[in-house]
């Protein structure tokens, strides 16, 4: 039987995986001990396994409920009431517990240990070591730290991954989602998931990371507000989720504040001024990162005091191949970021994060023409959220150079990352303060970037506006002291030129400025000279010239084992090849260069690579396999937000590309293969292009259906709601009074607009709306 078992008024939604795990870990294990963040279902799934081994151990099975237990020498006195062992003394002798459970084959299960976890550990060593038929289940914050102890860290709720689309009708399979839509239905009977609700609802249970207790109070809610009003207060979830439950509820369970204080207050001041500075990090973070920006104050005992707040649950660690990173539950990280400013020290230890994150990005751009740059990527994807945060920082404080040095080191990121749109709006937002900037490097260097960002996505109007602020700097005293600015202007005069039809004047310009970032060893923008100028002088005929200057690209950049700008300058070599009438050569060529943009995940040059190839495929007269990469190229184009029949010296070829394989075609054959070329995922293209596998072209009944479907905003309901009044042309202020939100609300909501679309403006906005009329009505 179980003894001091409550009957459980709500039945356990989902965790059959965590229920068998748990099992069998107490088949080999004599102590298990169920870690995890608190209202994480500790209690619950110990509750069911108790219940659920009951039947197995014939003696008997107990639980042991100590949330009420505040002091240690009461803990005996609170095990041995639930076995039913009677206590005749004041004065508690654990020998008492161990005699009576000497000789039996039972499950012991103590629950909410970590505020009494050393007098919970001696015990129950005692029971181990005593009584051999016994096995122990506990739940903890932080585990006992015996060595027979088998740790369980309890995980979140399944949950739909972010970016997938799931079918209304297959909701249902997540257990966070279950939850919520049980206990909401048991407060408002008939509530369900909805074609209407179910977006809001799937980023609620997203926003709540899976985690019961929170899911369990948001439903409270649905008394007087819907999942939609939810997912918008949420920046103050701890307002929202302020009340939950009555009756016989532990008081650290009636709201998510409450439960996550419980937390805070079993720390000591180390791990709670720790938790409070690791607040400033998004996304998560490495070693080396925390005690940069957070360890400041801890000396030596940083990692002791980083290892008690994973042991506790407040920080995760995961384990990516071999390294390690550390993350907080969104809910933490704001539990903290609030302490932090109740301490004052905020704006310290975001500088301290801003700091180091420039330092990163600077590593980046000195060693980027390297054999490191998978690497380096890889680095910079992980923390593109600390990146993001650490530039928002740099502006909202007026650091414009900061900013600029930051988003410039990281050139290569952006576009191989295909986050070109991003980076164009974080310059937009530095550069509007370069007026109090000093002048200098930093400044010029970031101005080039812009403008080469710009010309990239044909914004030919702002690349000349960036560019009468480089020539600006041109004229200032400061410059004639400085060889990288005048560089730096003429680089970008030379883009300009053969980007906007001046293109023998810009190779010419292109060429001065390799030579000068020679002169001041600057190999990585020495070679993007090459490698643009060497492009530029193939396209005009110049193909000795143009040669010339790819060869010393490929191999300045080979000797160093770096991919980016060898890969770039190999695939321009292979259009050349091309134009000299050997197709296999070029083809060659060419599959070098993608398989080096699969290694770095580049996919700006990914997309160019495969435009070269279906060249390549039409002059063979494959007609299939040029339409195929052409739609493969174009779903990338369409992502980066480039418009390859407006890019120069690009949009004629493409013509003649697409020209040439509708002659070879039939409308259907045409129509159908850009059809499965458009349905492939970078991956998918990239094996295509390198012909290990053919293409599974698309049925004309899809061909059609993709037509004819309506195509699915990726904008919220209220994010719609946000653009159509941002087209309008009202301000975040006059948003936030027409639909009763507060300003930092619809501002947030412009934000998200902003990113999802990859616009900078709310220009972009306005025209987008106009065009997609069908989406934002939706």
């Amino acid at each position: 039987m179980v003894v001091g078992r409550a009957a459980e008024t709500n039945p356990l939604v989902g965790r059959r995986r965590e229920l068998d795990t748990i099992k069998r870990l107490l088949e080999g294990h004599r102590l298990v001990t169920l870690t995890g963040v608190g209202g994480a279902g500790k209690t619950r799934l110990a509750r069911r396994v108790t219940a659920d081994l009951s039947r197995v151990y014939k003696d008997a099975a107990w639980i042991v409920e100590l949330a009420d237990v505040t002091d240690p020498d009461l803990l005996g006195h609170s095990v041995a009431r639930a076995i039913g062992l009677q206590v005749k003394s004041a004065d508690f002798d654990p020998a008492l517990i161990t005699e009576f459970l000497a000789d039996r084959r039972a499950l012991l299960t103590i629950d909410n240990c970590e505020h009494l976890v050393d007098a919970c550990a001696d015990l129950v060593e005692d029971i181990l070591d005593s009584c051999p038929g016994v096995r122990v289940l506990t739940t903890s914050q932080r585990a006992l730290g015996l060595r027979a102890e088998s740790l369980f860290q309890v995980p979140p709720l399944t949950m739909p991954t972010a970016g997938v689309d799931v079918p209304v009708e297959g909701l249902g399979q997540y257990e966070s989602i279950s939850l919520f839509v049980e206990r909401a239905a048991a407060i408002e009977p008939g509530f369900a998931v909805t074609a209407g609700n179910a977006p809001a609802i799937v980023e609620l249970v997203r926003a709540l990371e899976g985690i019961p207790l929170a899911l369990e109070l948001a439903a409270a809610r649905t008394r007087v507000l819907s999942p939609q009003a939810m997912v918008e207060r949420l920046e103050d979830r701890y307002r929202l989720l302020n009340r939950g439950f009555r009756g016989k509820v532990p008081d650290r369970q009636r709201s998510l504040e409450a439960s996550v204080n419980w937390t805070h207050d079993l720390c000591t001041e180390d791990e709670r001024r720790l938790w409070a500075e690791l607040s400033v990090f998004r996304g998560g973070f490495g070693f080396e990162a925390a005690e940069a920006v957070a360890g400041a104050g801890l000396g030596d005992a940083f990692l002791d005091v980083l290892d008690s707040l994973v042991e506790r649950s407040v920080v995760r660690r995961e384990n990516l191949g071999d390294g390690a990173r550390f993350r907080m539950l969104e809910t933490l990280r704001l539990y903290g970021e609030r302490e932090l400013a109740r301490a004052g020290t905020t704006s310290d230890v975001r500088r301290r994060h801003r700091e180091h994150f420039l330092g990163r990005a600077r590593h980046f751009g000195a060693t980027w023409t390297g054999p490191d740059q998978v690497a380096l990527l890889g680095e910079m994807h992980a923390d593109h959220a600390n990146i993001r945060a650490a530039l928002h920082d740099a502006i909202e404080t007026g650091d414009t150079a900061d900013a600029l040095s930051l988003i410039a080191s990281l050139e290569q990121f952006w576009i191989t990352g295909g986050f070109v749109s991003e980076a164009r709006r974080w310059l937009d937002q530095a550069l509007a303060g370069a007026e109090s900037a000093e002048r200098g490097p930093t400044l010029s260097t970031g101005l080039r970037v812009a403008a080469w960002f710009a010309l990239m996505q044909v914004d030919f109007v702002s690349a000349e506006a960036i560019m009468q602020g480089l020539r600006l700097l041109a004229e200032e005293p400061a410059a004639a002291d400085d060889p990288v600015t005048p560089a730096e202007i003429t680089l970008a005069e030379g883009v300009q030129a053969g980007w906007t039809g001046d293109t023998a004047r810009g190779v010419d310009l292109i060429e001065s400025a390799v030579e000068r970032f020679a002169e001041v060893d600057d190999l990585s923008t020495r070679c993007f000279g090459l490698v643009i100028g060497g492009m530029l002088a193939g396209f005009t005929g110049e193909t000795e010239r143009a040669r010339a200057a790819l060869l010393q690209a490929v191999a300045l950049t080979e000797e160093r084992s770096e991919l980016y700008m060898r890969s770039n300058g190999l695939a321009i070599l292979g259009v050349l090849k091309l134009a000299d009438g050997d197709g296999d050569a070029a083809t060659a060529t060419l599959r070098d260069a993608l398989g080096m943009k699969r290694i770095l995940g580049d996919q700006l040059g990914t997309a160019l690579t495969l435009e070269f190839l279906a060249w390549v495929a039409i002059a063979e007269g494959r007609g299939e396999r040029a339409a195929t990469l052409m739609g493969a190229a174009t779903s990338i184009w369409n992502t980066l937000g480039i418009l390859l029949n407006a890019l120069p010296h690009f949009a004629e070829r493409r013509e003649q590309c697409e020209q040439a394989t509708r002659s070879v075609l039939s409308p259907e054959e045409y129509e159908r293969a850009m059809a499965a070329g458009t349905a492939m995922d970078p991956a998918a293209a990239i094996a295509y292009g390198l012909e290990e596998t053919a293409a599974a072209p698309a049925p004309a009944a899809a061909t059609r259906a993709r037509r004819t479907e309506p195509v699915k905003s990726p904008l919220t309901r209220r994010e719609r709601e946000v653009a159509l009044l941002v087209q309008e042309g009202l301000s975040n202020q006059q948003i936030a009074e027409r639909l009763v939100l507060s300003t930092r609300t619809a501002e947030a909501h412009v934000e998200n607009i902003l990113r999802k679309l990859g616009f900078t403006s709310r220009t972009a906005i306005a025209s987008w709306v106009a065009e997609h009329q069908d989406e934002v009505a939706g």
